[in-house]
């Protein structure tokens, strides 16, 4: 079994393919020799369970402009949870997930039974009680929201299927689709589908397409079972950014609200955004 499903930091090469989500069960049938599927595609109907993110960034989107502009050393922020409708004191990972090149580096801490607001409402001897590494690494996320005046932008929602590698002390196999999000500036992690608008639109997907299969790896090496299967699958390398792309609608929906109508694409993900 992985050493690191309850990693507080993690290097990893991370490489992106576009595919139809039909194509799920076929690469859950190839990798099954390698690989345990995660806990709640278990035990979720259809496999596919929901992953919420808020995503901070400044005024001025900063952490995007870093994104835009190429940046070979960048990182952005968000604090993750998970189902269509959190509960506000359920468990929330705070991450930072920076980029160096090719090679990404996400550093986590998590926080049980409380939300996250109370980790800038408070100072740090009046926080919950918390491990030693993950009152480190929320030092280190409030140090940086306060360095770069990051608050909550936007709330993004996606369904994930997901395998674990059995003998790698990291490997993973994930695919993601029915991308949606709103804005959001606290941190109210509810959810109305009919106010939540999609990022998984054809124009950001290579044709026929509407999921992202991401292999993710040690950065040492990627196991040769990943290598097998982009070639039986004849996987073509692309990219794909659930952050980006909802930064690129917020600029159509919210920025400029006198020029948006309702969009032609919000019942794309079909049932990807019921139950």
């Amino acid at each position: 079994m992985s050493k690191a499903r309850g990693f507080s930091t993690l290097e990893r090469f991370e490489l992106k393919y576009h595919i139809p989500v039909s194509w799920a069960d076929r690469i859950g049938e190839l990798i099954s020799p390698y690989c345990e599927e995660d806990h709640y595609s278990k035990i979720t109907p259809g496999r596919f369970y929901w992953i919420t993110n808020l995503y901070l960034d400044s005024p001025q989107w900063t952490f995007m402009g870093w994104k835009n502009a190429g940046l070979l050393d960048r990182f952005n922020m968000r604090i993750r949870t998970y189902g269509e409708h959190p509960d506000p004191k359920g468990v929330f990972h705070f991450e930072v997930k920076r980029k160096v090149n090719r090679i990404s580096y996400k550093s986590r801490a998590t926080l049980k039974g409380h939300n996250p607001s109370i980790i800038f409402d408070k100072t740090p001897a009046d926080w919950p009680e918390l491990s030693e590494r993950d009152a480190l690494y929320l030092k280190d996320f409030v140090y940086k929201t306060t360095l770069h005046n990051a608050k909550p932008r936007l709330l993004t929602q996606y369904k994930r299927r997901a395998w674990f590698g059995l003998t790698e002390d990291y490997s993973r196999v994930t695919i993601d689709t029915g991308m949606r999000f709103r804005e959001e500036n606290a941190f109210d992690y509810s959810v109305d589908p009919k106010y939540m608008h999609s990022t998984g639109l054809p124009r950001f997907f290579s044709p026929g397409c509407d999921a992202v299969l991401e292999l993710k790896a040690p950065a040492s090496q990627v196991p040769y079972w990943m290598i097998d299967l982009i070639k039986k699958m004849n996987l073509k390398l692309s990219g794909f950014s659930k952050f980006g792309n909802a930064v690129n609608e917020w600029k159509r929906v919210y920025e400029n609200p006198s020029s948006f109508r309702t969009p032609f694409h919000s019942n794309l993900a079909g049932n990807f955004f019921k139950g």
